[in-house]
């Protein structure tokens, strides 16, 4: 899959720190990698089944292959053959036996990788994170954005994802559109939705509504800045940050609840604040 535009192109400054936690954690070896972060992960998890598939004693079990697999995402350009290397090493250090240098049986391993239990250790650590995080005038900042994919030209990602009308057929790609939910103060993904490209971020962003709970502030586009969507959010004593839409009224002061702050762009529009909490500024 290829990714199109990234995710908030103008906060990516801000996010600095967690690039360069990112580029500490590329730096480590597999066995550093899987000593660092394996305290907050939930153990089960990454246990062998009892039985059926991940069920055998295997060179390349479970556990290790998932953190075969993170150093690969990781490190993009790390080829299958470095992570074999990497696990022949660990097995000459602790004189367990030869492993073969093919990368057959890593690459069958990891396709046995079960999904759910990849999304069950993706919730996992985004609650654990959330515990520790922050907040910001006691609100917890989470914050919403989309991009699109390009995915395998298959017939059936274009049945579900199809490519443009402007493109011959056979010409081009499925593309996929995904929402993301994150935290401001870990850049954890909390959850995300997923679509075609005939679906509107809007529409995505109704089956995320139960990510936010009372004393969440959400921080979003002017895309997502519609009356609908405030009032679902104020039921839920939800806070949003959102710029105002182009095609919206921009005096809102008679209105209970909501209050109009400029920007610091030329745009007179600023932004809208649902909620009616006032902040000082620092």
């Amino acid at each position: 899959m290829y990714v199109h535009t990234p995710y908030f192109p103008a906060l990516r400054s801000l996010l600095a720190p967690l690039g360069r936690r990112v580029q500490h954690l590329r730096q480590q070896s597999l066995c550093h990698l899987e000593l660092l972060l394996s305290p907050l992960l939930p153990p089960g998890l990454l246990s062998q089944a009892d039985e059926g598939a991940n069920s055998r004693d295997r060179v390349y079990s479970l556990r290790r292959t998932f953190f075969g697999f993170l150093y690969q995402v990781l490190n993009p350009d790390c080829p299958c053959r470095q992570i074999v290397r990497q696990i022949q090493a660990l097995f000459a250090l602790h004189d367990q036996g030869p492993v073969d240098e093919g990368t057959s049986a890593y690459c069958q391993a990891r396709k046995r990788l079960p999904l759910d239990r990849l999304q069950r250790l993706r919730l996992a650590v985004a609650a654990t994170a959330e515990q520790t995080a922050p907040l910001w005038h006691g609100l917890c900042p989470k914050v919403i954005d989309a991009t699109t994919l390009t995915l395998p030209d298959t017939l059936k990602n274009q049945q579900a994802y199809p490519q443009p009308s402007s493109q011959k057929p056979g010409c081009g790609f499925p593309l996929l559109k995904l929402l993301g939910v994150f935290s401001l103060a870990t850049g954890q993904l909390l959850d995300y939705a997923k679509g075609n490209k005939h679906q509107s971020e809007l529409r995505l962003f109704r089956g995320l509504l139960d990510q936010f709970k009372g004393g969440d502030l959400l921080l979003a586009d002017r895309g997502f800045c519609t009356y609908v969507l405030l009032a679902l959010l104020l039921g839920r004593q939800v806070f949003s940050l959102l710029r105002l839409h182009h095609s919206r009224p921009c005096d809102l002061r008679k209105r209970t609840g909501f209050s109009v702050g400029r920007s610091q762009s030329k745009s007179p529009l600023g932004c809208l604040i649902a909620g009616g909490r006032r902040f000082r500024r620092n």
